[in-house]
């Protein structure tokens, strides 16, 4: 099993590595999120008794690095094309769509249909989808047609109020439908 540790790269107390005057850094600062990085075990041992081999720089050169990393495989690219963006959304949007066809609600309130697989579909599937389709949508806005701009602001509508019945349990906030624009979004 993998364990991380997180460490202190300007350390906590006057005797630990990495030899900056403890004066020079403030409590708060030494406590601060920014001055944390998460190693391994063996890593966190091997660079506190070898802290003259790895300054607080190279530490924190690291820890961007790894920001940096995660930063580009969670943001949302925008696209050159509407069929490049159109690419990002139709696999999320066809899943979507063939789950609520298979265990969407067929009557209100959602007594036919199969409520028990809709609703662990909608929590664990639909909703994560429909988040990233509208990052992809308000990443890539330039590329919408005056139509598509107002499937967006109902499908925004639908998006807050499907997450408030499935995953909040609030039936209270409304029950937008979902636009169909969206579904043809970045079609040409």
């Amino acid at each position: 099993m993998d364990f991380g540790e997180i460490a202190h790269v300007i350390p906590a107390s006057p005797d630990g590595p990495r030899g900056v005057p403890f004066e020079a850094v403030s409590r708060e600062d030494r406590a601060h999120h920014s001055n944390l990085i998460l190693l391994c075990a063996n890593c966190h041992t091997t660079i506190d008794k070898a802290s003259d081999a790895y300054p607080a720089e190279m530490l924190y050169g690291w820890k961007q690095g790894r920001v940096d990393e995660i930063q580009v495989a969670v943001s949302t690219p925008e696209f050159l094309t509407r069929a490049e963006a159109r690419a990002q959304v139709r696999g999320l949007l066809d899943d979507n769509a063939l789950i609520y066809a298979k265990y969407g609600p067929t009557g209100d309130p959602y007594r036919q249909g199969d409520p028990i697989r809709w609703h662990r579909h909608a929590r664990s599937t639909i909703a994560p989808n429909n988040r990233r389709i509208l990052q992809v949508l308000d990443a890539n806005r330039r590329l919408l047609t005056p139509e598509e701009e107002q499937a967006l602001t109902i499908y925004r509508l639908h998006v807050e109020q499907f997450e408030n019945r499935h995953v909040l349990d609030d039936f209270t906030t409304g029950t937008e439908r979902f636009p169909e624009g969206i579904q043809d979004v970045f079609l040409d």
